[in-house]
């Protein structure tokens, strides 16, 4: 998968290719290098995709600086399908931690890799580059996947014919959040259920999952009724199977499609980058939304449906609140979700899976913002006092703060979990354990 990564002020693309039991040279010097696993070798710098600095004439505007952010991200590549992973994923924040763009974009067809990796670069690219970034930053997001759609129908539309890519985007500049949305990638948010704002964890001691963006599939009866208007059709493959002696008769199985005007190409999303073959029933046109986030807002996480058709919202919540790092919270969601996959098809096939974990820190919020060191991240300036945070960890006593305490504890975390994953030692819920259900 492409994979777009934020460490301080640099950002990354890099390619990783997960197979049991190997992995490269250069794979494993990577893993040493950056600690937070989860992306490999080939890599390259791209700027265009790190949040641009705030115009002077925006810093000074009234309001809450919000949260910092804290990033991480995992990606596994599908096992028994085509033998490459069409997920990108973008994972990015300024260095002050006031400012993120996370994203997951999940491809199909036989081109589904290309049109995902030009789909994550031009939207980024387009985002950061609108007048309205600061001003009207749902507009600028609508605006930023009209235009990734028109440059894939100028310079891909060959490849885009028959293929595509979801795309879920949330955009968070100091104490808002904006989600835009196409296909069936979901973001999820994870706050606090209690009113007591002494009870960090909320009355149950956990955090309550929050669908922010719906799911766009043919089953959605306001999305099944605007295909149909439009003169589109909606319903399952039909396979010819024999009874007996008698001749073969259609049966219809598996969910519900939307089918191009042949009748020959079904997709199982309404919306998404690309599939030029399924217009006009199938169309790019994001759902966005918008939050005002508070100090009960702690977590959030975006997935492919390879997360999805394995594990509930509230699930990948729960997993996500028990990890300090974000890379260690994203793993074991990816994880999870593949070994379910695996125990449900004996072993025989698993979809791509793409996780991205954005952690909301609130220790600091009202305190006055100091300029940190150049090479200090967030993490690095995390409150120290002992006590226990929303991820349910402690952090330690410490007289005098040292810059990059959090980094080195993230980091140990990232070095336990990943040993424990190659050792097979991961404690992962059976398939099918009961769960809360999805809000």
């Amino acid at each position: 998968a492409s994979q777009i990564e934020i460490f301080g002020n640099q950002c990354w693309v890099a390619v990783e290719r997960e197979a049991s039991g190997h992995q490269p040279d250069a794979m494993r010097a990577a893993r040493r290098t950056f600690a937070d696993g989860d992306f490999g070798h080939n890599r390259h710098q791209r700027d265009d995709v790190m949040p641009p600095a705030t115009p002077s004439s925006q810093r000074n505007a009234s309001g809450s600086l919000g949260p910092r952010t804290l990033v991480g991200s995992s990606t596994l590549q599908n096992h028994g399908k085509n033998g490459e992973n069409q997920d990108s994923y973008i994972a990015s924040a300024n260095p002050a931690g006031t400012k993120s763009l996370i994203a997951v974009l999940d491809g199909h067809g036989e081109q589904g890799k290309r049109v995902s990796e030009y789909a994550t670069r031009t939207m980024a690219k387009a985002l950061f580059a609108s007048k309205d970034l600061y001003t009207n930053p749902s507009a600028a997001l609508e605006a930023a996947y009209a235009e990734t759609q028109r440059g894939i129908e100028r310079t891909q539309q060959f490849d885009a014919l028959h293929s595509g890519s979801t795309a879920v985007a949330a955009y968070r500049y100091r104490d808002r959040l904006f989600i835009a949305n196409v296909g069936d990638s979901r973001a999820v948010l994870g706050c606090t259920a209690s009113r007591d704002e002494g009870d960090p964890l909320g009355a149950h001691g956990g955090l309550v999952a929050v669908d922010l963006s719906s799911d766009q599939r043919p089953a959605r009866e306001d999305e099944k009724s605007r295909i149909l208007a439009q003169g589109g059709q909606v319903h399952q493959s039909a396979i010819p199977m024999r009874q007996g002696f008698g001749p073969p008769v259609l049966v219809r199985v598996g969910p519900e499609r939307v089918w191009d005007r042949t009748g020959r190409c079904g997709l199982c999303v309404t919306r998404s980058f690309g599939d030029l073959s399924m217009h006009p029933f199938v169309h790019a046109q994001p759902e966005i939304s918008e939050r005002q986030l508070s100090t009960k807002d702690r977590v959030v996480v975006l997935g492919s449906d390879g997360v999805w058709d394995r594990m509930d919202s509230q699930e990948a919540v729960d997993i996500a609140a028990k990890h300090r790092d974000p890379n260690a919270a994203a793993r074991e969601i990816t994880h999870i979700a593949r070994q379910r996959w695996h125990a449900e098809t004996q072993g025989q096939l698993s979809d791509d899976i793409t996780a991205v974990v954005m952690h909301l820190d609130h220790s600091d919020q009202a305190a006055p913002q100091m300029k940190a060191p150049p090479s200090a991240t967030p993490a690095s300036r995390g409150s120290m006092r002992a006590t226990r945070n929303s991820f349910g960890d402690t952090a330690p006593v410490a007289a005098k703060q040292r810059l990059g305490s959090s980094q080195r504890l993230a980091a140990m975390e990232s070095l336990r979990s990943t040993t424990a994953e190659r050792l097979g030692l991961m404690p992962v819920p059976p398939a099918g354990a009961p769960s809360r259900r999805r809000r």
